[in-house]
């Protein structure tokens, strides 16, 4: 999977370097109320890459650390439940071993005939 993305990567930056050595011209950015000046067309899309590039970046980010904080709280819990179970058993054991023995229950012979 790892190849596969560096080779995507790759002809991704080949064709944003073709289309930017193919396309010198300035243009102008309008967005919302800021106007810039004449701009290379090859550096507004670089900088568009980038930007979108940062994005993906933070959003992965951010979902790695909902991910291992949620592991962290799971495993957390986890550990607090084996302690109450040891913590059962153990009990448990003393209330058998505090309790008189048993009697084993006596079958009783019926004859049906």
């Amino acid at each position: 999977m790892r190849v596969f993305m560096f080779i995507l990567m790759t002809v991704l930056s080949v064709m944003l370097v073709l289309f930017g050595v193919q396309n010198p011209q300035p243009v102008e950015v309008r967005f919302l109320t800021f106007t810039s000046g004449p701009i290379s067309l090859s550096l507004v899309m670089i900088l568009a890459v980038i930007a979108g590039a940062t994005l993906v970046g933070l959003f992965t980010g951010y979902s790695g650390i909902r991910h291992s904080l949620r592991e962290r709280r799971l495993s957390r819990l986890q550990a607090d439940l084996e302690r109450r179970v040891a913590q059962l058993e153990k009990e448990n054991e003393q209330l058998r071993a505090q309790a008189p023995p048993r009697k084993e229950p006596v079958e009783e012979k019926r004859n049906y005939g």
